[in-house]
Order: C-alpha cells, then structure tokens, then sequence
C-alpha cells in the first residue's frame, strides 16, 4: 500500500479506504479515500477506478501533494 504522509492541516495520522459502486449494468467501480484521523480533512479519488487499489493510489497521490515539495499552485480564477 502507498505510504501516506500526515495531514497537512493538523500533523495528525492519515488512514485510506475504499468504497464500492454499483452500476446498472452490475459492474463495480471504486472510489479511494484518504482521510485524518484527528482533524477529518478528507479527500476522494478524482476518478472511479475498476479497482479497490487503484482508486486508493489515486487518492493518496493527491493527499501526499504539497506546495511546498515544489508542486505548482493552481492559477487563481
């Protein structure tokens, strides 16, 4: 599993999970979520994913972004 770093409002523990979605055609799609533990900053995968791991990594990829890493702010609209 990807190694989740603390959050980046509180320095509390990160912990993942994934749920499941039905769809009308009896498929199963999945969403990832990266969560904290003491201050409940969440944040979800950016796509449903065909599996359980591959919507995590997706969602712990953009919990483990900073700004400070050298990442580059989004424009302001």
């Amino acid at each position: 599993m990807v190694e989740l770093k603390s959050c980046p409002f509180c320095g509390g523990e990160a912990r993942a999970w994934v749920r499941s979605i039905p769809t009308y055609r009896e498929e199963l799609f999945y969403n990832g979520y990266v969560s904290c533990s003491a201050c409940n900053a969440k944040i979800r995968s950016l796509y449903q994913h065909p599996t359980g791991p591959e919507a995590i990594g997706d969602a712990a990829r953009s919990w483990n972004q900073r700004v400070s890493e050298g990442q580059q702010r989004l424009a302001e609209d």
